[in-house]
């Protein structure tokens, strides 16, 4: 077995598709399907069963899949501790968040880190916030960015930004006004949302807690997009970060108020490892880039954090840690 197979290997199976896994890859299919058939080679056996909608593992998959993080991590950790030792930022280091701040952050990082570390290789993967918590947990990712929400002891955290959350309706709909809607009214729309072990939806949830309102929660889907079609096509609502709407997407949005609903973005690595100096300098770099585009407002409904409190912070996500100055103690800071 190779690591180039192992790695197209995982991505494989996570995506369920061998066309997916390639894109996310920017690899050529052919040459993703070649590494898979040759580790099926090596091993023996197929790993996949295939179908017109993608593939799935076999059991002898399975047993494999259940190594590879493992043994993923732990080449790229040595990797790392070798070129710590030379002082090269270089490599891959994987970052992961959400779709929406996918979409903003990682064009410029790509192009800044591409400048300022030729030789380091960015790969960044999205997910709802409760995935990319499991992700960071797992040691699938180098560097996160996730909501204030899922905060865990197992994290070294620093906040990022804040970014408002709007209400979004269909642009179709009879009450076309952009004017602000207050959450006791948002509550009462038959609203499409991610499921509670998202971030999104917690800090919705606790909003509404708060303000002793119910959520009439019509739908539950785990994908941005999913949710915007829904709102768009079946006449639903939604809240959403501003900067997940686009003009493309046929949404009506209105600011949300009394209160105004806004959730703190945090960079975060796991504290079970240690952060090499290669993670520290895209830090350093990720940071630079979110300053940017909060300062130039190239980022919709987003400001640079700072130690005035946000509009509304739900009282339960304060308890957990969610929106309090950043350690003292700076081996408790990230760079």
């Amino acid at each position: 077995m190779e690591i180039k197979q192992l790695r197209y290997f995982k991505r494989v199976a996570d995506a369920g598709s061998v066309s997916r896994a390639a894109a996310a890859l920017s690899v050529a299919q052919p040459a993703v399907s070649r590494q898979i058939a040759n580790l099926e080679e090596a091993l023996g056996t197929p790993l996949f069963f295939r179908n017109g909608r993608g593939v799935k593992l076999t059991e002898a998959g399975k047993q494999l899949y259940a190594h590879t993080s493992e043994i993923l991590e732990a080449v790229r950790h040595a990797e790392q501790n070798v070129r710590d030792t030379v002082g090269v930022a270089k490599g891959t280091l994987l970052i992961g968040s959400t779709p929406t701040v996918i979409r903003y952050l990682a064009p410029p990082l790509l192009r800044r880190v591409a400048k300022t570390h030729p030789e380091l290789d960015l790969e960044f993967t999205e997910g709802f916030s409760g995935y990319v918590n499991e992700w960071l947990s797992n040691g699938l990712l180098d560097v996160a960015i996730l909501h204030d929400a899922t905060r865990t002891q197992h994290f070294l955290t620093e906040p990022l930004l804040r970014e408002e959350l709007v209400f979004a309706v269909a642009d179709g709909t009879a009450e076309r006004t952009t004017a602000p809607i207050t959450l006791t009214d948002a509550a009462n729309h038959g609203l499409v949302l991610p499921r509670r072990s998202h971030g999104l939806r917690l800090m919705v949830e606790r909003a509404a807690a708060q303000a002793r309102l119910t959520l009439v929660v019509r739908s539950e889907v785990d994908s941005i997009e999913a949710i915007k079609s829904m709102v768009r096509e079946d006449h639903a609502a939604t809240i959403l970060p501003r900067g997940a709407v686009t003009p493309e997407d046929g949404l009506m949005v209105r600011p949300i108020s009394e209160p105004m609903l806004w959730r703190t973005l945090i960079l975060a690595t796991s504290s079970q490892r240690p952060v090499s100096q290669t993670t520290r300098a895209v830090i350093q770099e990720l940071k630079a880039v979110v300053r940017e585009l909060a300062d130039e407002e190239l980022w919709p409904g987003a400001e640079r954090y700072s130690e005035r409190g946000p509009v509304f912070t739900p009282k339960t996500a304060v308890a957990a840690g969610a929106d309090r100055t950043p350690p003292a103690d700076p081996s408790q800071r990230l760079a």
